[in-house]
């Protein structure tokens, strides 16, 4: 059979439910918290990209109008501007050697620029857009004499676009070059759009940085996972801002400014800006939640306390009250709360119903028991009242030697049952006035073990089995039924051994008359130690002045 299992103690339960609401909220509060947190770091990164989209705006556009006035300085360069007129009228000439020295200035010319403008390359074209010159770390892209066509200037005027050249993509700032009565050229100055560039925009703008053209990405400072998320995510759209998700971190983006097709962007990271706003709240909310921990513990400990200490009370009250068998006395009101003492009161109004209806069934059992001895006691009018004698002069003797309560009751009701078992014998027998023969005297010893067995039918008498069972049992061991020594019979037994032998003497039979207590005594005396045990002897004779009258053999009832 599987062990039942005990169930917790309800100060644990309480402690456990209170202290899990103090931590589920402390949860809660966490959460709403990261959440908050989240959102206005959000809100802030936001807020950040339009100040430096606006920022980057103005130092962008103050930015190109300064390298366009360098440009527009080096267009109206009148040495410039004589070598590029002396190039082309020597070209139509076919003077070689004043071709070769005009480039030379020309190049001479753009060195001294280059070293004064921020830019990837200078590139000077004629008017039949033939370059004529170029410097920078990417001039080799542009080399003299090859026609180049980047940018549709419709206007004829300075230009700003993006165009492509072999496989690298360039931000072009276009100046003409022009003489009183003709455009002799254009100057270009160009910015790779490059992962350069993008480095230098995302510390202009404080930002991470992407440049999308034609749909691709061609420069950030995203990694390569996030470089292909945002190209696929943005690019068919060209959304101006927005939230978007890339490798698993959450950015906010803005547009910053287009030139043509190409679009700059500016992006931030939510969840890398949240992450030091979320840690030191974090720590803050550490704290708190620790100091929340331990008050709410102690908070827990204490209302569980409030809560079970007056039912802890009351549940000892009544375990004190089983193991005393007192179920006479009220339990106090605890005064801890209207429940638990209305709880209590319940409980001590059912208490006293069920005393009284114990007391009601004690006496109907007491009152059933006493029929049964007085029907037998009526059998032999030499006999009659013997039982009720006995039970009076054991309770006697059980006092004598200190017995509680509760065996006392038990010793009173054994002995008026004593003889309980005769009812199974003869009248002939019972009532014959001689001696008895060895057949009718083993008939006679055979009344211990008739009692014995009608007993066993009562459950409530139980206790009593022993003493009617065994009150013919002698010290020496030459008793009956079972034989039994010394301090092997039970105290109840001996008790009554001793009360029914005295009433025996004391009381007048058929073929005798009654002896006086004295003669009784001495003749208990007399076999104490082999027929009787003399403590019980003793006690007898310590009990006797208190329960007999002056006729010496009448016991007095309210004793």
């Amino acid at each position: 059979m599987k062990p039942t299992r005990r169930p917790p103690r309800l100060l644990l339960r309480t402690l456990a439910v209170t202290f899990a609401t103090v931590a589920t909220l402390l949860v809660a509060v966490f959460f709403a918290v990261t959440m908050t947190v989240r959102n206005q770091v959000r809100q802030a990164v936001v807020a950040n990209l339009s100040s430096s989209q606006r920022m980057f705006s103005a130092m962008e556009t103050r930015r190109q109008r300064e390298m366009r006035a360098q440009a527009t300085t080096i267009a109206d360069s009148p040495t410039l501007l004589a070598a590029i007129d002396t190039i082309q009228i020597e070209a139509r000439s076919r003077v070689a050697a004043a071709n070769a020295g005009a480039l030379e200035t020309i190049d001479r010319e753009l060195r001294k620029v280059a070293s004064r403008v921020e830019a990837d390359a200078l590139v000077l074209v004629d008017a039949r857009g033939a370059t004529i010159s170029s410097t920078g770390r990417f001039a080799d892209r542009w080399p003299r004499g090859r026609a180049v066509t980047m940018l549709d200037r419709t206007d004829r005027g300075s230009f700003d676009g993006v165009t492509r050249v072999q496989d690298a993509l360039f931000r072009l700032i276009a100046v003409p070059l022009e003489l009183p009565d003709a455009e002799v050229g254009v100057l270009y100055v160009a910015t790779a759009l490059d992962r350069g560039y993008a480095d230098e925009l995302a510390r202009m703008s404080g930002t991470k940085t992407a440049v999308l053209s034609d749909g691709l990405v061609v420069a950030t400072t995203l990694n390569e996972r996030q470089a292909r998320q945002f190209e696929a995510t943005v690019a068919a759209g060209r959304p101006t801002d927005g939230i978007v998700t890339l490798a698993g971190e959450t950015h906010a983006f803005r547009h910053l400014f287009a030139v043509g097709d190409t679009v700059f962007y500016a992006l931030s990271s939510v969840d890398e800006s949240s992450r030091a706003a979320l840690r030191d709240a974090m720590e803050s909310l550490a704290v708190v939640g620790a100091v929340a921990l331990i008050l709410g513990l102690f908070g827990s400990f204490a209302l569980a306390r409030l809560l079970t200490e007056p039912i802890d009370r009351l549940s000892t009250s009544l375990a004190a009250m089983a193991a005393a068998h007192d179920a006479a006395r009220p339990l106090p009101l605890t005064g801890s709360s209207r429940e638990v003492d209305a709880l209590t009161s319940t409980f001590n109004t059912l208490l006293a119903s069920v005393a009284a209806a114990e007391a009601e069934t004690e006496a109907a059992y007491t009152g059933a028991i006493r029929a049964l001895a007085t029907a037998l006691d009526a059998r032999d009018p030499y006999t009659a009242g013997h039982s009720d004698r006995v039970s009076v002069l054991s309770v006697a003797i059980g006092r004598s030697l200190g017995l509680p309560d509760d065996e006392l009751e038990v010793l009173r009701l054994g002995a008026l049952l004593h003889d309980i078992g005769k009812i199974g014998v003869p009248d002939r027998i019972l009532m014959k006035p001689g001696p008895l023969t060895d057949d009718e005297f083993a008939s006679i010893r055979q009344h211990p073990v008739l009692g014995a067995r009608i007993l066993r039918f009562v459950p409530f008498l139980s206790r009593h089995i022993p003493i009617v069972e065994l009150h013919h049992e002698r010290p020496d061991g030459r008793g009956y039924p079972l034989g039994l020594r010394g301090d092997d019979i039970p105290l109840a037994a001996r008790i009554v051994h001793v009360a029914d032998a005295y009433d025996a003497i004391t009381s007048a039979r058929a073929y005798r008359g009654a002896r006086p207590p004295s003669a009784a005594l001495h003749e208990l005396w007399r076999a104490a130690g082999t027929e009787f045990h003399a403590e019980i002897v003793g006690a007898l004779a310590n009990a006797l002045p208190g329960v007999t009258s002056d006729r010496g053999h009448e016991v007095l009832e309210h004793v």
